[in-house]
């Protein structure tokens, strides 16, 4: 390899490099403007109100939150699990749930845009579906399934599945029906429309509609949780609340916190992202 060669390699590597750190570091500072600087902002204020309020059973400094939240994560309680023990039953709980309900809302989202028989009946239920209280469908699926874990499932489902499939039926509706016929009309399979069409037109609809669901699930799967499981954060919640310990109640809300942001800025945001990077 002559001399002029190794030069430009040279030249072509220091430039390949140069722009991975610039990249990295722009995504450094967004993740900082996005992040970091909001949640001291909101820190800041909170020990402003805890100095202002100068009551620690009242209202808890941050440190004393952030202290009692390692000692949860660490330390077994009366059940011999730790925070971390209940946070994997509630994370699993909404993890399948959310998923559940996200499958069913595209399926009938899609179903609703290509049958109008099923459109009309659906939309008519719809309505209904979405304003019944999430108590009160709480409260039957502890009592028709014994306020076990498929109560919890069933009640949340049930409660988050109607918004999801109103948002995929908007977005399918703006499907274009000339690639439909086209694909018929060169005898393509279900799965083959499934995946060149429907799929890439709904990413959008689907990230959307997976955030709502998922920040749903998160509410209703501890408020089930409250009413009638014996682990998970809700329980604890509910045991906490009823023998007076609010700083003990904010350690396992900060743990709560802390899962909601990784998985929106570790896993959502960069997912999006790479499906997305054709967009430039």
């Amino acid at each position: 390899m002559s001399a002029k060669s190794i030069t430009s390699l040279d030249r072509l590597t220091d430039v390949t490099a140069r722009s991975i750190l610039v990249n990295i570091s722009q995504r450094v500072r967004k993740q900082i403007h996005q992040i970091v600087l909001p949640l001291l902002g909101m820190i800041v204020l909170w020990q402003l109100a805890a100095m202002y309020v100068s009551d620690p059973m009242t209202l808890p400094t941050p440190m004393a939150t952030f202290e009692q939240t390692y000692l949860l994560a660490t330390t077994p309680d009366f059940r011999g699990l730790t925070a971390l023990d209940h946070l994997r039953y509630t994370f699993v709980r909404a993890i399948v749930v959310s998923v559940i309900a996200l499958s069913i809302a595209t399926v009938f989202g899609v179903l609703m845009t290509t049958n109008k028989s099923f459109e009309e009946g659906l939309s008519n239920v719809l309505p209904f579906a979405m304003t019944v209280p999430t108590v009160v469908i709480i409260l039957l699926s502890m009592i028709w399934f014994n306020f076990g874990e498929r109560a919890v499932i069933f009640a949340t489902v049930i409660a988050a599945t109607p918004f999801g499939i109103i948002n995929m039926w908007q977005g399918a509706k703006d499907i274009d029906v000339d690639l439909i016929t086209m694909a018929h009309s060169f005898d393509a399979s279900t799965a083959m429309v499934w995946r060149h069409i429907y799929i890439p037109h709904l990413l959008p609809y689907l990230f959307g509609s997976y955030r709502y669901i998922l920040g749903m699930v998160w509410k209703i799967v501890i408020l089930a949780e409250v009413f009638g499981i014996e682990n998970g954060f809700g329980a604890m919640f509910r045991y906490y609340f009823q023998m007076g310990e609010l700083v003990v109640m904010l350690g396992y809300l900060m743990l709560f916190v802390a899962v909601v942001l990784i998985i929106e800025y570790a896993v959502l945001k960069p997912l999006e992202e790479y499906l997305f990077r054709w967009r430039g």
